[in-house]
């Protein structure tokens, strides 16, 4: 600690004066906490981290505003851990649904698609993992191709958010052929 603080030592003259220096530096180590709607209120000094608690968005200050830098958050479903096999045809196949209460919404993290056979870097834009705001019929929140993987990281508007349940995750697969994939959703329930 003593690298970091000014600590004079025992019967320094005006002892105090050091001292002084230490508030500046503990504001920008210490972590605020708040909700992210009130983000405005704190200065984004460089450095400085904000955790919203209500979304799990953590945001470091550049000097001039504050940087989304990712979200704590756990896998609610969808990532099985292993290739399952979707065969050719499936329109909207609900594979998974999140359910959650008029007080609370989703938000999604992240969404990926791994197959099998398919090289790094290549989609597959015939099969599709698709995520839906109020069941199937409604908003289509976010989709990625096979292969692809979309994170919530570095967006303006950060996480994928839905206010309506359930929220449904489908596959689509229009490939002509059975496809190998590992469906993969990592959200947060938040309270409103």
């Amino acid at each position: 600690m003593t690298e970091r603080y000014t600590t004079p030592e025992k019967g320094t003259h005006a002892w105090h004066r050091p001292l002084n220096e230490n508030p500046a530096r503990l504001d920008q180590d210490v972590e605020v906490r708040d909700r992210e709607a009130n983000r405005a209120n704190y200065e984004p000094t460089q450095g400085k981290k904000f955790l919203a608690t209500d979304s799990n968005a953590v945001y470091f200050g550049d000097g001039g505003e504050w940087v989304l830098a990712g979200y704590i958050a756990r896998d609610l479903g969808g990532d099985v851990g292993h290739y399952v096999n979707y065969p050719d045809g499936l329109s909207a196949e609900e594979i998974n649904k999140f359910v959650f209460s008029a007080d609370e919404r989703l938000e999604i993290t992240r969404i990926a698609a791994p197959m099998k056979g398919v090289s790094p870097g290549q989609t597959d834009a015939d099969v599709t993992l698709t995520v839906y705001e109020g069941g199937l019929g409604g908003t289509k929140l976010v989709e990625v191709e096979g292969n692809e993987t979309k994170s919530a990281v570095g967006r303006v508007d950060g996480a994928w958010s839905a206010t309506t349940s359930p929220v449904v995750v489908a596959v689509t697969n229009a490939s002509g052929q059975p496809v190998d994939l590992v469906p993969r959703i990592s959200a947060n329930v938040l309270l409103e």
